[in-house]
């Protein structure tokens, strides 16, 4: 039975902060950049819609006044999910090629909200496949990342967002990858304490994918053992 693994895809694969960066950088000018001190969080550039306490890797705060009037500008941009660039050129076609080559079954997960012209699902879907993923499967979420896992059976999530890791954790059976990139900021805590895997970049994760698929169905002693027991799977357990 195939590995099923859901993907976020702002931050894990698709970069909407520099796109919002960006976009902001039009409204408000360079400013922002010096404007506060501090950690900056995705959440101070997106809605309390689709709420995201990912690290940024840019330092950039805005104000709820100019975080709302950011979010009316790129609402009218027509295709403006279909815009984006990929984080690390070239892993969208590699997890393409990975899930081919071993049967995987992939779910991309996103709260991405409308924009003007096509629906932020089927956006999502001409992104994927122009940056190599042929028929994606595209679900755009509403409620926890934990309970769309367990209700779509997933065993792997791989997220960039400490929240939604630990949703994954708490209320599902599936196992979770962190993309974690801010390398001068520590992680939370609490990834660790709940034995979320984190990696520092997506291309590393899918790596990780590859080791986790040659372990369950050729089990090796050593490096892929420890993989194996620090993401709690063990051979026949997500087959």
């Amino acid at each position: 039975m195939a590995l099923r693994i859901g993907f976020d895809l702002d931050g894990v694969l698709a970069d909407m902060e520099a796109a919002l960066v960006r976009e902001a950088g039009k409204l408000f000018g360079p400013r922002l950049a010096s404007a506060h001190r501090g950690r900056a969080l995705i959440s101070d550039l997106v809605p309390e819609a689709i709420l995201d306490d990912a690290p940024l890797r840019q330092e950039l705060h805005l104000t709820v006044r100019e975080r709302r009037r950011l979010w009316r500008h790129v609402q009218q941009i027509d295709g403006f999910w279909e815009s984006l660039d990929e984080i690390e050129p070239g892993t969208v076609a590699r997890l393409a090629a990975l899930a081919a080559e071993h049967r995987w079954e992939i779910i991309f997960l996103t709260r991405r909200p409308a924009t003007a012209g096509a629906t932020a699902q089927l956006q999502s879907q001409r992104w994927l496949e122009a940056k190599g993923f042929p028929l994606p499967s595209v679900f755009v979420v509403t409620t926890s990342r934990g309970l769309i896992a367990a209700g779509l059976t997933l065993d792997i999530v791989v997220d960039d967002t400490p929240e939604n890791c630990v949703d994954v954790a708490i209320d599902s059976k599936a196992r979770t990858i962190a993309v974690f990139r801010n390398r001068e900021t520590p992680p939370p805590a609490v990834l660790n304490r709940m034995g979320i895997h984190l990696v520092p970049s997506t291309d590393e994760c899918l790596t990780l994918l590859a080791e986790i698929e040659l372990s369950l169905t050729r089990p090796q002693p050593g490096t892929l053992d420890r993989v194996m027991r620090t993401l709690g799977l063990k051979q026949g357990s997500a087959v």
